[in-house]
């Protein structure tokens, strides 16, 4: 496949008139300009993003395409800090600003600013807290066999180095009802549990999982709660506050199409006593004295991002395009957007289950569903597949492979995709089975 953006194409995006003056004052997106009909909307949308022309992006749960506004502002930010660092980083870096963005960002995500920390993405963030949480040996953590690489391997590195516990319950299945998949946690918890670890939508098949409940039922046992929420920021209207978990790890390049590598964790406030930051340049959140043994003045940053965000200043022209991000959701209201992601869902579900030898993996209970539908084929190689289908239809999928138990293709839908898009890929597929 040709790379999807020449450099030609981006110092275009950059020279556009319409973009550089709305990065200029403030406002990237301007209501009155949104189209209302939804053919026209949808259309729209897609111009907004920096992807190669006829190339269907199916593939939002791997990473999803940046805003060009988002870029456009990235390579400004750049610019400004490799012109002058000092001045740049005194304007970009400091408290307010910092606590300016986590403030857009925190309501964004039904939180406060105090509760976040800048991170390059979920990932990161989840493992802050598992090498940060005081686990002895001995210990349990409880997990699924269905959760990413990313949210599991943190784990497990906790296992050979401390000697805890980890248990990754097996895949039992397509779930029929939130209930069955808190009761496979019931079972599992033991006197030695000390952590839940469970993705808010499942990477694999897409489920959603009961967060609310699980998080409860964690708390009622005096449980940590650790939520892999890395593909739920755009695809779900999230808040965090509402779901009564410990830590939160997101991710800002999938549905929301900021730059790749951008993310937050969030840790609830009397959680933080109880993890240790990872990387530290200051004794920010975990001691009262310097190294000089001076009582420590504090930073004047928010508390997660004092205590947890000390890599972020690396990033700072990064987490400063996440704005336009969140304004093109609120411009164009995430309600109509999570509508249309499941209007997608709801379109691409029948047309896969018709093809031959298909089994959809994707729960069909209306809360466990959202913007993923997997489905794999009898006696098929669907890493063969996905490539054919990126190579020669320009249809970019998918493929998830966790073990023996797991081997589909997973179609992401992004609201800019369109119907045409699904068509192409239900006609590529029944051509090659």
């Amino acid at each position: 496949m040709n790379e999807r953006v020449s450099r030609r194409d981006f110092l275009g995006v950059l020279g556009t008139g319409s973009l550089l003056p709305g990065l200029a004052a403030g406002q990237t997106f301007n209501g009155a300009g949104v189209p209302s009909s939804s053919r026209e909307l949808w259309d729209w949308l897609r111009a907004q993003l920096v992807l190669e022309p006829g190339l269907a992006w199916l593939d939002s749960a791997a990473s999803g395409p940046t805003l060009r506004a988002s870029l456009g502002q990235g390579f400004k930010a750049r610019e400004r800090q490799s012109s002058d660092f000092e001045a740049y980083s005194a304007l970009a870096s400091g408290p307010d600003a910092i606590r300016r963005r986590l403030t857009d960002i925190a309501s964004f995500l039904g939180t406060t600013a105090d509760d976040l920390a800048f991170t390059c993405g979920a990932d990161e963030g989840l493992s802050i807290v598992a090498q940060g949480l005081d686990l002895q040996a001995g210990d349990e953590v409880v997990t699924t066999a269905q959760d990413r690489g990313g949210a599991v391997y943190p784990w497990l590195l906790a296992a050979k180095r401390r000697g805890i516990k980890v248990t990754q319950l097996p895949h039992a299945g397509v779930p029929v009802s939130p209930d069955v998949i808190t009761g496979r946690f019931v079972s599992a918890i033991t006197p030695k549990t000390r952590v839940l670890a469970f993705a808010h939508v499942q990477a694999s098949d897409g489920t959603v999982m009961p967060v609310r409940e699980l998080c409860a039922l964690a708390r009622s046992k005096g449980i940590f709660t650790v939520v892999d929420g890395a593909l739920a920021p755009g695809m779900l209207d999230l808040r965090i506050a509402d779901l009564g978990c410990d830590a939160y790890a997101a991710s800002f390049h999938h549905w929301l199409n900021a730059p790749y590598g951008t993310g937050a964790l969030y840790v609830e406030r009397a959680a933080r006593a109880r993890v240790w930051p990872l990387v530290v340049d200051s004794p920010a959140g975990w001691d009262v004295n310097d190294r000089s043994g001076t009582p420590y003045a504090t930073s004047g940053l928010p508390e997660t991002q004092a205590k947890y965000g000390a890599l972020s200043r690396y990033d700072t022209p990064d987490f400063q395009c996440v704005g336009p991000a969140i304004e093109l959701q609120d411009t164009v209201s995430r309600a109509r957007i999570v509508a249309r992601i499941l209007e997608l869902a709801s379109y691409t579900r029948p047309q896969l289950s018709a093809l031959p030898a298909a089994e959809v993996l994707t729960p069909s209970h209306p809360s466990l569903a959202a913007g993923i539908v997997t489905v794999r084929f009898a006696g098929r190689d669907h890493a063969a597949l996905a490539r054919a289908l990126a190579d020669e239809d320009r249809v970019a999928v998918g493929c998830v492979a966790i073990g023996p138990a797991l081997d589909a293709i997973r179609v992401s839908l992004h609201p800019s995709n369109s119907f045409d898009d699904l068509d192409r890929l239900a006609a590529a597929l029944r051509r090659r089975l």
